[in-house]
């Protein structure tokens, strides 16, 4: 069986002068004291109950003085004893020697008790009533050294008896060594099933003290302690509480390590999430501004569009016009032939009549003046037409160039539309990628927020951290 010795190797602290008032008898009087964790406190605490119990055993005391005419014997040693174990307590609770004080005070009422009664064998009940108080100290030392203060004031008082004292501690036949054997053999016994629930509560205090003072370095008031470790005792084992806080210990020194070392990966990653999210918006700005330079290239391509078909409709216009004068030309042209050809035609008769007229001088002078004139409107005639042919070839070149314009025109409309069309799809795609882009923006910028809170996270992870010492 393991040695009930606390792995931390501090279950016996220096003894301490510290010791209850009389508000904590009180809460152990009326059965409301906390529990204790610690073999100090256990001690205290099973010192003052001794004080109360040996109270009881007073109060017993009285009664029995009172009711065998005894009083005065029973107030001369029963007061005393109570006194001395109020002393002591007060003096000294929860040292070790207080507790075999105590035992053997309480061995001295029950002796009173016997004394008191004359030797009567039913109040040799009060040294095995009194007996297991001692287990309160969870220690079988004082059971032990309680049981041999019995024995040794058996053999005393019946020697003392046997001399003529006034001193009793059996009545009747069944006295002297048989009796007192009988009574050891039977003190013995209790005393050893005594120690053994004495040493299993030691050891379950030895469990709770050490549950204590481990849960004591992870008190997040004072600080979480983790360079603390659970040691093995003299035969190298560790309590199973032990190495479960050991083995927390370990893995809480890996956790804060390993957020030490994220620690700075994050806040690398929060900087380049910053810088991303700065050219996040940059680049949204700048499609923005490119999707709206587009759109007024577009419009205007458009507006450039308009113009030249409006160019077109007055091309078409002026190529209208110039044909139709051109028409006008040529039928001018045919007109001023006919007349041509109708004065050649009136001179050649004029010149078939002229013979015939030469005695009539008057008439030969006019158709003369008249042939003259034909000759003159002729050549007349034929110089304007000159003139038409030249102004009529002038308005052929500028009808061919303005068929050619308006063909141009036309392809610079079409190519116009069909740009303003590429254009617009351009358009269209490039707002549907920049609808994509913002989407993936957001998200990015989702990211980054997300990465800024946790930045967040982190410096309140940092600020509960810094009360771990590792």
């Amino acid at each position: 069986m393991a040695s009930p010795q606390s792995t931390l190797g501090r279950l016996d602290p220096e003894p301490l002068s510290k010791s209850l008032n009389f508000s904590e008898l009180f809460e152990i009087l009326t059965f409301q004291s906390k529990a204790h964790t610690s073999l100090e406190d256990i001690r205290r605490h099973a010192d003052w109950v001794c004080v109360l119990v040996n109270f009881g055993c007073l109060v017993f005391a009285l009664v029995q003085g009172f009711g065998l005419g005894v009083m005065k014997e029973a107030l001369s040693w029963g007061i005393p004893i109570f006194l001395t174990s109020l002393a002591i307590t007060r003096a000294g609770a929860g040292n070790r020697w207080t507790m075999h004080l105590n035992g053997w005070l309480l061995v001295a009422m029950a002796a009173l008790h016997v004394h008191l009664g004359r030797g009567m064998v039913e109040y040799h009940f009060s040294f095995f009533m009194l007996l297991p108080v001692m287990l309160t100290y969870r220690d079988p030392r004082p059971l032990w050294s309680m049981g041999l203060v019995i024995v040794i004031h058996h053999l005393l008082f019946d020697a003392l008896q046997r001399a003529g004292f006034e001193c009793y501690i059996f009545r009747g036949p069944f006295s002297g060594m048989p009796a007192i054997m009988l009574h050891g053999f039977y003190i013995t016994v209790f005393a050893g099933i005594l120690s053994f629930l004495a040493y299993t509560l030691r050891q379950h205090a030895v469990a709770a003290q050490e549950t204590a003072e481990l849960l004591g370095y992870l008190d997040k008031e004072t600080g979480i302690n983790f360079r603390h470790r659970v040691q093995a005792d003299e035969e190298g084992k560790v309590s199973r509480f032990g190495q479960v806080f050991n083995d927390y210990a370990d893995n809480m020194n890996f956790i804060v390590s390993a957020f030490r070392m994220l620690r700075e990966d994050i806040r690398e990653l929060t900087h380049i999430a910053s810088e991303l999210g700065a050219d996040n918006t940059f680049q949204l700005t700048q499609n923005a501004k490119a999707s709206n330079n587009l759109r007024d290239f577009v419009h205007k391509l458009g507006s450039q569009t308009k113009q030249a078909q409006v160019s077109a409709e007055l091309s078409k216009k002026i190529t209208e016009d110039s044909f139709d004068l051109i028409n006008q030309l040529n039928q001018s042209t045919e007109l001023l032939g006919k007349i041509t050809q109708q004065a050649f035609q009136v001179n050649q008769q004029i010149q078939h009549i002229l013979p015939d007229v030469q005695h009539q001088e008057i008439l030969h002078n006019k158709l003369l003046t008249a042939s003259a004139g034909l000759d003159y409107l002729a050549e007349r005639t034929q110089s304007f037409m000159s003139k038409m042919d030249s102004f009529k070839g002038g308005l052929d070149a500028i009808e061919n160039q303005t068929l050619s314009l308006d063909r141009s025109t036309h392809e610079w409309i079409e190519e116009g539309h069909a740009n303003q069309r590429r254009g617009w799809e351009v358009l269209g795609a490039m707002e549907s990628m920049q609808a994509r882009t913002e989407s993936a923006f957001n998200a990015v910028t989702n990211t980054v927020e997300t990465i800024m809170r946790s930045a967040e996270v982190v410096r309140e992870m940092e600020r509960r951290l810094s009360r771990f010492d590792i």
